[in-house]
């Protein structure tokens, strides 16, 4: 049987990058389908069986069904191609599609929800009268919004990253991936998310759809990829010098400790 051909830290970052990509183009087509469904059709449902009556925070039953369908079907896809890299360098990648598909679903939501969080609009009184609320008597509402979107982040981060801990291929203990740069992978989620929630209230300014967090995200992607596809080179390949100087020093001491050869045995092997 043939071995596979190593493969170079540029060429895992482009594979990263590519399979990031057309994963997010072929889900978004099936993905507004199933968001679509989920707006005009199984909102209905759930209305109906009383499971979804007003809506979640700032998202209506409509588009809280539709978001959360929507994203299923594309982050499966996207996390689908995603595996097709890491199986190659990991034990078990397949939890890999579960644990993302959770973790961006929920960051789909936040964002979303975020984004629908109005900035300014009108209060009542006591007295009854309306009064226009500006965004400084907004700023508790959108700051709890921004957090649930960082925690989301975070729960994606801390998901992925066990499933590579989990499943990763080397003579090193598994406690040696805790160390190092392998964390990284956590810290960037948290400060992808960190932009996101930045970007999101910077741009729609409480004015949020659908479509606008379609866009949102299509422009979002390749700035993801390619930031997480370096992190990912950088853990991979700072793993595998930990494990070159490991073995060098097992080697080493392996020397140290052998018997040198006797004075017969060095006759021998003059003879």
């Amino acid at each position: 049987m043939q071995k596979q051909r190593a493969l170079s830290a540029v060429g895992l970052w482009w594979r990263w990058v590519l399979a990031t990509l057309v994963g997010a183009a072929i889900g978004n087509i099936f993905g507004i389908a199933a968001c679509l469904a989920g707006v005009h059709y199984l909102s209905d449902r759930l209305i109906d069986l009383r499971i979804c009556d007003t809506g979640f925070g700032s998202l209506n039953c409509p588009v809280s069904t539709g978001i959360v369908s929507g994203a299923i079907v594309v982050v499966a896809f996207v996390s689908l191609m995603q595996y097709l890299v890491l199986r190659r360098f990991f034990k078990s990648p397949a939890w890999w599609i579960l644990a993302s598909t959770f973790g961006w679903t929920w960051v789909a939501f936040a964002a979303t929800s975020l984004a629908y969080t109005a900035q300014f609009g009108f209060v009542i009184n006591v007295d009854g009268s309306f009064a226009e609320s500006n965004i400084i008597d907004r700023i508790p509402v959108l700051a709890v919004n921004s957090l649930w979107l960082i925690l989301a982040g975070i729960l994606l981060g801390v998901l992925q990253w066990l499933v590579l801990w989990n499943g990763q291929q080397s003579k090193v203990s598994n406690l040696k991936f805790l160390n190092g740069r392998s964390l990284l992978w956590i810290v960037v989620n948290v400060v992808l998310v960190i932009f996101m929630a930045v970007a999101i209230l910077t741009t729609f300014r409480g004015q949020g759809s659908l479509y606008g967090i379609l866009l949102f995200f299509l422009g979002f992607t390749p700035f993801y990829a390619t930031i997480t596809g370096a992190t990912l080179v950088k853990m991979l390949y700072q793993s595998k010098k930990v494990i070159v100087k490991v073995d060098a020093k097992l080697d080493a001491k392996v020397d140290a400790n052998s018997p040198l050869p006797s004075s017969d045995e060095n006759s021998q092997l003059e003879n």
